[in-house]
């Protein structure tokens, strides 16, 4: 399960993200259901996250949702100089 503390998996998008985007988790609910995610399916991405591919392909055409994917993409690229 995903949290704020594990480490970040490269590819992947959290609800961490979201988070950092000034976004709320219910909003992002509403977001994704009406974009055709069930609710068991936005229960599977705040527990094991999405991956960028994915994201991009469902919601990549959403500004908000490029954001939170810049925010992920950034993430990884911080991590990366670090190591």
């Amino acid at each position: 399960m995903e949290d704020q503390n594990s480490p970040q998996i490269a590819g992947f998008i959290f609800v961490r993200h979201i988070r950092a985007c000034g976004m709320c988790t219910l909003g992002a609910k509403r977001f994704f259901m009406n974009y055709g995610l069930s609710s068991a399916e936005v229960q599977e991405f705040y527990k094991n996250g999405m991956s960028v591919e994915k994201f991009n392909e469902l919601f990549g055409h959403d500004p908000m949702a490029q954001q939170v994917i810049r925010k992920a993409q950034d993430e990884e690229k911080e991590i990366n100089g670090r190591l």
